[in-house]
């Protein structure tokens, strides 16, 4: 049951998840979820590099070092990701996969779309406080922290997939 339902989610974030019959079908579901894990984390780089251009143009660049930092982040976690979806290192396996290890992978699944939308809501947060020097400089840390725990996350998942 826990299974449908967690597959049911999944599917209704990312279209075209299958139900993972075969392993080919598994590795596609895996390239489409980290393709889209990827995609989606560029916007919120986006969003932040939109801010940068806001501070450049105001002439404040005492924050744009912190700001790149986050930025750079993203972007490498952003690779890590289209790289295990284009069957990287910690996509998965040629290997049979049992049920109890699909469960487990479509649990990581759903729960890095969750960290995602986390860091969604700080980088929103950020762009929100962009007129505001100190509000801005409160949201930077909290951002950082989303993008680490969307990191942790990703490679506790990665470790599942790997421990074979």
């Amino acid at each position: 049951m826990r299974r449908s339902q967690d597959l049911k989610r999944l599917a209704s974030i990312v279209p075209g998840v299958a139900g993972d019959e075969d392993m080919e079908a598994i590795r596609e579901t895996d390239r489409v979820v980290c393709f889209r894990l990827a995609s989606d984390l560029r916007e919120c780089e986006g969003d932040i590099e939109s801010v940068k251009r806001y501070l450049i143009e105001k002439g404040d660049l005492s924050l744009l070092p912190e700001l790149e930092y986050l930025t750079a982040k993203i972007d490498r976690l952003s690779s890590v990701m289209k790289y295990t979806g284009q069957g990287g290192r910690w996509g998965v396996a040629s290997y049979p996969v049992n049920q109890e290890e699909l469960e487990q992978l479509h649990a990581f699944d759903l729960a890095l779309f969750d960290e995602l939308e986390s860091v969604r809501a700080k980088v929103h947060l950020l762009k929100a406080a962009a007129g505001d020097r100190t509000a801005l400089k409160r949201s930077i840390p909290s951002v950082d922290q989303a993008i680490d725990h969307l990191e942790k996350v990703f490679s506790t998942r990665s470790n599942v997939l790997t421990l074979h």
